[in-house]
């Protein structure tokens, strides 16, 4: 229960890396109760950020992302948001936060919502939980240390795009 509370926490309100997580929730529970808990708890925590924003959200978040991102959300065609979500999820371009806010913003109906979120966050729940159980089961020092590197530099060459793509539009 602490460890969906976690994933779900962790989805509403990103504090915490969830590669670490879910890689964890690998090591500890094993290949499936980890990929269930790490899907379940993230996409609960997506709609509850979801939930939030349609609540709260307005033109002050739609701004934001407008002049952080040159998009108005307002303006985002809802025959394709199921693609446009399932895709960002499923490529780590697009920060989840921001994919929670411009969906409840731009009134992408919940379901749609939902179900592109659900099948577009499998894949990394599988790859990282997959990732905590190789590095559970790796008896070599020297391997463990090649994967974690090669996991941190993948995941500072993705955040250094972002940031110079999203400085793109400013």
């Amino acid at each position: 229960m602490a460890a969906f509370a976690l994933f779900t926490l962790q989805a509403a309100f990103p504090v915490f890396p969830y590669l670490i997580l879910a890689a964890a929730a690998g090591m500890l529970f094993g290949f499936k109760m980890g990929i269930l808990l790490s899907w379940s708890g993230a996409l609960t925590g997506a709609c509850l950020a979801y939930a939030l924003c349609r609540i709260l959200g307005g033109e002050k978040s739609n701004n934001f992302i407008k002049k952080h991102l040159g998009y108005d959300v307002k303006e985002m065609n809802k025959e394709m948001a199921f693609w446009s979500i399932l895709i960002a999820r499923i490529i780590p371009v697009v920060p989840t936060p921001v994919i929670n806010i411009a969906a409840a913003i731009g009134e992408v109906p919940f379901w749609n919502f939902f179900f592109s979120s659900a099948l577009g966050k499998l894949p990394t729940a599988v790859l990282y939980t997959g990732l905590g159980i190789c590095l559970f089961n790796a008896k070599d020092i020297n391997l463990i240390f090649l994967i974690l590197t090669a996991v941190i530099l993948l995941a500072l060459a993705v955040r250094y795009w972002n940031r110079k793509r999203i400085h793109l539009f400013h």
